[in-house]
Parts: C-alpha cells; structure tokens; sequence
C-alpha cells in the first residue's frame, strides 16, 4: 500500500545513533517496505508499514501476544509488532537474514525479534508453537498451493490472523486482447460473487517476478478462509490490493468428515493411539 503520508505509532521515535548514515546504513539491500526506523529515518521501500496494519486494522496495543509474520522479508512489519507490545516475535521467511537487511535493522535497533528461516507449509505447532496474532501480507498470491498454507497458518493460530493480498475484483482479469471484457455483459458483478483464483504464468502479472501464481478475487478469499477455521472480513481495498482480518473458530466436521483431509485426521489419531497403546 502506497501513501505519502505516513503515520507512526510511537509518538517519541528515538534519533539516529551519532555516526548513523542512511546512505551506507541502506545500501546493497533490496528494501520492499518503508518503516521509520528513527526520527525522519525510514527504510527506503516502497510498501508503507504502518497505513497497512491500518487497512487490516493490527491493534496498536499488542501488549503481551506472541506474534508470527509470515513472509517476513525486511522484517519491518516485525519489528512494528515488537513496537506495538507484543511479547514474543518471529519473524518467518525464506530469505537469509543477513541479504535481506533483517539482521541489519535488528542490530541498530537493539531487537529481540527472532529470525526464523522456512516455508509456509512447513508452519506447525511442534516447531513454533502457537500464535496470538499472524501477519500474512504479500504471500498468498505467490502460493502455487494456497489452500494448504492457509490450512498451516490455522494450525499454528490462537486469535487472529491479519491477510493483505493481490485480489483481481479491479484488476483486468481475462488473458490478451478480450480483456476489456471482464467490464462488459455483467462479468465485473459476476466476478465480485464468485470465488476465482486466476492463475498466472510466469511473468504474467509482473514482468519482475515469475513467482506470481494466483489471483484472488475477495470473495475467494473469504471463503478460503472460513473453510480452514477462520471467521474472517474484508476490511479495506485499494487497487489490486486488499486486506482482511481473521478469528479462529472451530472448523464444522462437515468440512472434514468425507473429505482426504478429515481421513487423513483419523489417521494420525488412530496412529496415536496405536503408539500410546504400546
């Protein structure tokens, strides 16, 4: 999300140490966010940190949760966490720290977050534990298996996990020329009612990333969402971006008692079993 007025939740932002040059402090690293780090000082990305927690509405008071982002990248929306309260947070992603300017930001600002190197499908409770709070920005179009990381992230959820995404609902969505079309004879309406996921081939939404996989529209989703455990709304759009805010709740047994996944379930409960019988 893009703005050029930002915010900050700190009303009293320490200065730059003495010595501090924002020139050689910020060169050689790719800096997809914008944060303020100090007084005036802010990473040179071009995502606003704080108006998008605003426009998934993140708390501003995290005073004692535990806080995983996903995707962390830079690990600005972390170390904003850490600034809101929170306890504890992880910062999870597949970039080395040290090449993506997580280790350097932690280091100027006297940081406990910690750095946790994987991959979305991979989240489990065993490894990390469980989770007050969630940030899942920028990630889920680049998914070739959504679903299943959002089945992950409920695996590893307590409270709330707060989504920002590529949605197509204003996007043109139709591949080559017919695209205009998607305007015309009620598609657009149609578009905003069904759930899609527009799958991309490489480079097709951005000449700079083949790694783009899915579009979304909204209301695919939501529904995404509600069928892993999530009582979830929309709670901003601006562009081909939105945002959404996520509760846990229990996943009904109609959606797992005659499906791979709840036989799957049953599975490991009868291993279980088996295993403590022994």
């Amino acid at each position: 999300m893009q703005t050029q007025n930002i915010t900050t939740t700190s009303s009293a932002l320490s200065s730059a140490p003495d010595g501090f040059s924002p020139d050689s402090f910020f060169q050689s690293v790719h800096w997809h966010q914008r944060w303020e780090i100090f007084k005036g000082v802010y990473v040179p990305g071009r995502n606003d940190v704080v108006p998008m927690c605003e426009a998934v509405q993140l708390p501003d008071n995290l005073n004692g949760m535990r806080v995983l982002d996903v995707g962390a990248w830079n690990g600005c929306f972390s170390f904003e966490c850490e600034r809101r309260g929170a306890r504890e947070v992880v910062a999870f992603s597949l970039e080395d720290p040290t090449e993506s300017g997580f280790n350097r930001l932690k280091e100027v600002l006297g940081s406990k977050v910690q750095y946790v190197k994987g991959s979305v499908y991979s989240l489990s409770p065993e490894q990390l534990g469980m989770f007050d709070v969630v940030l899942f920005f920028g990630v889920l179009y680049h998914l070739r298996y959504p679903l299943l990381a959002i089945d992950r992230l409920r695996n590893v959820s307590s409270g709330e996990v707060f989504v920002e995404t590529h949605v197509i609902d204003n996007h043109s969505w139709l591949r080559g020329k017919p695209g205009f079309l998607h305007r015309l004879f009620g598609l657009e309406a149609v578009l905003k009612m069904t759930p899609i996921w527009r799958q991309y081939k490489e480079f097709e939404l951005s000449h700079l990333d083949q790694s783009n996989w899915f579009g979304p529209n909204i209301v695919a989703v939501l529904e995404a969402f509600q069928s892993a455990g999530f009582e979830i709304t929309h709670t901003q759009s601006w562009g081909d971006r939105a945002g959404f805010r996520a509760k846990v709740r229990s996943i009904p047994d109609r959606l797992l008692k005659h499906t791979y996944e709840g036989h799957q379930e049953n599975v490991k409960i009868r291993t279980k079993n088996s295993e403590a019988e022994i």
